[in-house]
């Protein structure tokens, strides 16, 4: 395994991949040191997968895609990877319930399986489970729930003015 630490505004990454670059582990947390720069790198080897998750957040962070894409690896069952392939259905300022996520994947009565799931995803942002909230509004997320209220506060309000624009 190959680990980084990169500080991109307003974030620190904690990034693990595979020896063959697929990305496992995603972690953040604040950081607003304005500064983009590596922290720390377990070898050389990792620089060119910094610089693809670099631009592939960079990406998602300007709009451009609905999430970050990278190479990644993700072992889960079979209900685990409906749930997750229908999270990166969702696109930039969407929202959806458990319950509702629950009801799309074919397991209407499983929110709370969807919640554990989701509270376990390893890669937050490639699956954008910060979409995902309770039927009576926000609850937790494995990054924290300031963070997921500032990335949905800023989709959100992204949504608002893209559809203002084009009036």
């Amino acid at each position: 395994m190959q680990e980084a630490i990169l500080n991109l505004f307003p974030f620190k990454f904690y990034l693990i991949w595979t020896d063959s670059g697929k990305l496992i582990k995603l972690q953040f947390e604040f950081n607003f040191d304005i500064n983009s720069k590596i922290i720390s790198i377990s070898s050389s080897k990792v620089l060119n997968w910094i610089k693809n998750f670099y631009h592939a957040f960079l990406d998602y962070w300007n709009f451009k895609e609905n999430c970050v894409k990278v190479p990644h690896q993700i072992a889960v069952t079979e209900f685990q990877a409906a749930i997750l392939n229908e999270l990166k259905l969702l696109k930039i300022g969407e929202v959806i319930t458990y319950k509702k996520l629950a009801e799309k994947i074919g397991f209407n009565k499983a929110y709370r399986a969807v919640g554990k799931v989701l509270s376990k995803n390893p890669l937050p942002l490639i699956y954008p489970c910060h979409r995902v909230i309770g039927t009576k509004g926000l609850t937790g997320y494995s990054q924290g729930l300031l963070i997921k209220q500032f990335l949905l506060y800023r989709e959100l309000n992204y949504k608002f003015f893209d559809k203002m624009s084009k009036r």
